[in-house]
Order: C-alpha cells, then sequence, then structure tokens
C-alpha cells in the first residue's frame, strides 16, 4: 500500500492537558514550517476554522514548503457554542450552524484540492443518565450529516468515532456503530476516521476494525497513535501494542487501503519535530513487516488453526 504521511497541524502548536501547557502557541506559518521539517511528511491535516480561514492563503503557504493537505479537520467542540453538542443539539440553530460549518469546511476542502473532511462529534455525547433522548439525538445527527453530504458530492465526509472525552459518553463511539450511522445517512460521500488508539480505548481488535470498516466501503481516513487501552494517551504508534500494530498493517493491506495515515500523536514532554518522525518511522518498521507477510502461507496456517505457529512465523519477520 501506498504510505502517505500527514501530521495534524495542531501538535505542532500549543498543546496541554488540564494540568500543564507542554508547547507553546505558534502561528500558522511556523507549524507548517516545522512540519515540512519532519522527515516523511508529505500533508497536513488543518483544522478549520481555528488554523486557517482563508484556504487560498494556506494553499499558497503549503506549496512553498512542499506540502499537500490530508483532510480538513472541522473542529466543532473547541468552541463554547458546541458546549452541549453541536450536531445533536436540542437547539435547532445550534444544529443548523453545525451543519452550516460543515458545508463551509467541504468548501474550503475543495479549494484546497482535497477530497475529504473529518470531523469527530465528541461533544455529541452525555455526562449523566437520562441527559439526552437518544432517539432524538441520533436522528438529529442523521439529518444533519444527511444534508451537509448532499450539499456537494464531490468532498467526502469522514466521521472519527470515540469512546469518550470531552464527553463520558460519546454518541458516536465505536466502529459498528459509526459505520451503521454512515449508512443511515444514504449518502456515499459519508464514511469513518478509525483512529488506532480510539479502536483500542473502545476495547476492539484494531485490525477487526479495519477489515469491517474495509468491507462495509466506509473506511475514508486513518489515524495512529498508541495508547494502554486505559486513556486515548496520543503516544507513538507500536511503543505499546506492537502485535497489534503488525496485524493493523496487514489488515489495512488487505482491505486495500490506499489513503492518508495521519499523526495523531501528542508531543507531551519532547520535541514535536522528533515525536512526529519517531511516528512514521515506526510505522515504516511496521509496513515494511507486514509488506513481508505471505499472504498465501497464513491463510494455510489460519485454515489450520495453527495459533503458535502463526504466532512463531511472524515473530521470525521482526
Amino acid at each position: 500500500m501506498a504510505r502517505k504521511y500527514s501530521i495534524i497541524t495542531g501538535f505542532m502548536g500549543a498543546v496541554r492537558d488540564r494540568f500543564i501547557e507542554y508547547q507553546p502557541p505558534r502561528p500558522m506559518e511556523e507549524m507548517v514550517r516545522m512540519a515540512s521539517k519532519v522527515k516523511g511528511c508529505s500533508g497536513l491535516e488543518v483544522v478549520y476554522p481555528q488554523n486557517f480561514t482563508d484556504a487560498a492563503e494556506l494553499k499558497n503557504m503549503l506549496d512553498a514548503y512542499g506540502l499537500g493537505v490530508s483532510t480538513v479537520n472541522l473542529n466543532v467542540k473547541g468552541d463554547p457554542i458546541w458546549r452541549w453538542g453541536s450536531f445533536t443539539s436540542t437547539d435547532a440553530a445550534v444544529r443548523a450552524q453545525a451543519v452550516d460549518a460543515m458545508k463551509r469546511a467541504m468548501d474550503q476542502a475543495a479549494k484546497l484540492e482535497c477530497p475529504t473532511v473529518t470531523c469527530a462529534l465528541l461533544n455529541d455525547g452525555v455526562d449523566y443518565p437520562f441527559e439526552i433522548n437518544y432517539m432524538d439525538a441520533f436522528s438529529y445527527a442523521v439529518e444533519g450529516i444527511r444534508e451537509a453530504a448532499q450539499y456537494r458530492e464531490d468532498v467526502r465526509i469522514s466521521l472519527e468515532y470515540k469512546q469518550s472525552e470531552p464527553r463520558i459518553h460519546c454518541l458516536l463511539n465505536n466502529a459498528g456503530k459509526m459505520a451503521y450511522f454512515a449508512q443511515m445517512t444514504g449518502q456515499k460521500n459519508v464514511g469513518v476516521t478509525l483512529d488506532f488508539g480510539h479502536a483500542l480505548q473502545a476495547l476492539e481488535v484494531p485490525a477487526d476494525s479495519a477489515c469491517f470498516l474495509g468491507q462495509t466501503g466506509k473506511l475514508f481516513y486513518v489515524h495512529v497513535n498508541d495508547n494502554f487501552r486505559n486513556w486515548d494517551w496520543d503516544m507513538v504508534p507500536g511503543t505499546v501494542n506492537f502485535w497489534d500494530y503488525l496485524e493493523f498493517a496487514l489488515a489495512l493491506k488487505q482491505v486495500g487501503y490506499d489513503g492518508w495515515i495521519t499523526a495523531d500523536v501528542f508531543p507531551q514532554r519532547h520535541d514535536p519535530i522528533q515525536i512526529m518522525e519517531k511516528t512514521f518511522e515506526w510505522m515504516d518498521y511496521i509496513f515494511d513487516i507486514a509488506d513481508r507477510i505471505d499472504d498465501e502461507k497464513l491463510k494455510k496456517l489460519q485454515k489450520e488453526q495453527a495459533t503458535f505457529e502463526i504466532m512463531d512465523y511472524i515473530r521470525s519477520l521482526v
């Protein structure tokens, strides 16, 4: 499979948690310049409207540094208006603003010659029992995303699921629900962003999720990172769940995924450029091993249910 690596622009700028600010705020051009220094990086996932509002200006900047656009990330979670939800808000005016924001993001993506907008509806969910009407919330989300998707069929909407954060329980929180949701819209240009770390947090097997989404035709985009399955720590991929990553890389190959692989990795205490370079180094290492797996030999061993012969074979390639 093709290896097209990109970085989410925000991780080149200010990053913080509830306790510490780890990296200082940086202007967009500095974040782009830093990303251009990362070995292996050929594109950016640009956050709208926080990172940019003028596509032409951004396109000139990216061209100057030799970078493409993997996707436009519509942020409908960081501003106060989305505090109680975006596409599922009980306020019809807020829902309308979410739909309008998605349409604007799709226009920006087209101007950037990028075919995809990704979006995580992470404020759409609950913190307490009985807090929302789940039936209404799901219907609102389907209706809103459907309207946005119909606005222009030349741009895809790729929705990212997550178990929790900032909501304690996010409404769209696993691969199965997300794929069903995409199908419920009835729009071919609605699909799923598979974040490896979110799959782990949801106690999924990432390779299973990739194959499932690939078979449904809804695997539009991929984020890579790692964690201990207890929280979305956004660590360098493969440093914790190495075997899962090998199986995941094989799954991407099996479903014919040829899209971007985007680093969703939190720099925290380390230099952002180094962290992103290590991300792509680990991914290259993992993909290289996966490419050496003999598919026919593996299928034969799987058919025979030769579990430990399989493990010995895979181990021999590392």
